[in-house]
């Protein structure tokens, strides 16, 4: 894929150099696609010769989904709507007002890529919306270089990556102009680097996989929960015996952590002006308390409506009963229409049937570190969506976020077994 994002690097350069010249970009980007067509299946081919015709059946799918979506007359395609024309407007004045950077705007982080994007290249949504697709396989692939560096079987890995290739809104995310691919891909280089840390004590990629989370946060803050699992294994681990060890000298640090993440959960103003966490207010509505968002809710599919959250002990209560609404939701007792019994068949499913797995081989977590470290991780991440998020539709983009982690996590505790 490096060949490929070079040369999508310099058609981003040649679209700005030649702005002047080629008004219209839509022929530029098709001969783009076509070259990353034909590129992409050698590459497949050659180095990933097991999986070609799964990920390379996926990229043609997500590609006609793509020029539908992008078709005159309307959207057909989930989640296309509102929000990606939004996202897509605040870019395109971004673009031709270059000092809206340094504002609050629809959207944020994303919205700015999009907006230096389009002044680069020129105002073309085919070559943004594809760029997602890009992103979006070259996540797959890393997620396969993940399980080589574990050793998880072939067997194993060919139905995970059936798995990533046409999970429903995997397929969906990143045919449209929706910043999950870009804040998935954080993700999976956080934790390529983690795993690589955790095989290698490298510090070079310890520090990397810090670096993508903060990344990551910068489009939706509640990705730093991460954070929590990946310290818990810096300081816990330890290479030489491939256990955690506890000492009264490790435990203070990561407690001076917990103390802290639970203050900034309890009181997020402290944070809210940094510009790291300018999206604080999308975890914690407008300038409402914890307390106020955990028990708030607006849209056509809110659930746990009428919830009276008053003080931490409530708060801590509620959470596992939030946490399961977030991963599960719509339940089949609030189902209304076709839309939302399909997402709990499509989607909903696979989160319950993965939180199963996870309870069903907890002994497994137990004798395998880094299953540990990644499940706190995803927890962490589930527990701080899982507060502030109380519509369903809302739910379904947000647990996207996770879904590589859930793989992997996957792809560890079935090889264990079978081992």
């Amino acid at each position: 894929m490096i060949i490929i994002w070079l040369v999508t690097i310099l058609y981003i350069i040649s679209g700005y150099l030649f702005q002047y010249y080629i008004t219209d970009t839509l022929h530029l980007t098709f001969t783009f696609i076509i070259f990353t067509a034909i590129t992409l299946f050698f590459i497949l081919v050659i180095k990933y010769t097991a999986f070609a015709a799964i990920i390379y059946t996926s990229f043609l799918i997500r590609l006609a989904m793509m020029l539908v979506d992008r078709r005159e007359g309307g959207t057909i395609i989930p989640h296309s709507g509102e929000d990606t024309e939004n996202f897509y407007e605040t870019g395109v004045a971004v673009s031709q007002d270059l000092t809206l950077l340094g504002m609050d705007i629809y959207g944020g982080f994303y919205s700015k890529f999009l907006g230096v994007l389009f002044h680069l290249y020129g105002d073309d949504r085919l070559f943004a919306q594809f760029l997602n697709i890009i992103i979006t396989l070259t996540a797959i692939l890393i997620v396969i270089h993940i399980f080589r560096m574990l050793g998880i079987s072939d067997k194993v890995q060919f139905y995970l990556v059936l798995l990533l290739s046409f999970f429903p809104h995997s397929l969906i995310f990143s045919s449209i102009l929706m910043r999950e691919s870009l804040i998935s891909i954080t993700v999976v280089l956080s934790l390529y680097f983690f795993v690589r840390w955790y095989k290698d004590r490298s510090r070079p990629s310890a520090l990397l996989s810090v670096i993508f989370v903060l990344l990551g946060a910068s489009f939706h803050t509640g990705v730093v929960g991460l954070l929590i699992g990946y310290l818990f294994g810096f300081i816990f681990y330890r290479h030489s015996t491939r256990r955690f060890q506890f000492s009264v000298e490790s435990l203070v640090p990561f407690s001076i952590f917990a103390v802290v993440m639970t203050y900034v959960l309890v009181f997020p103003d402290v944070i809210s002006g940094l510009p790291l966490f300018n999206k604080v207010d999308q975890v914690f509505n407008d300038d409402a308390g914890l307390y106020e968002t955990v028990a708030s809710g607006s849209g056509n599919t809110v659930y746990l409506q009428g919830l009276q959250v008053n003080n931490l002990f409530q708060l801590v209560l509620l959470s596992p009963v939030k946490i399961i609404y977030f991963i599960a939701s719509p339940m089949p007792w609030s189902i209304n229409n076709l839309n939302e019994l399909i997402s709990l068949a499509l989607d909903s499913s696979f989160y319950i049937f993965a939180l199963i797995i996870f309870i069903k081989n907890i002994h497994i977590v137990r004798e395998r570190p880094l299953a540990a470290i990644l499940l706190l991780s995803l927890l962490a991440g589930w527990f701080i969506f899982g507060l502030a998020i109380n519509n369903a539709g809302t739910a379904l983009r947000h647990r996207f976020k996770f879904f590589y982690i859930i793989v992997v996590i996957l792809g560890v505790l079935w090889d264990q077994r079978k081992k």
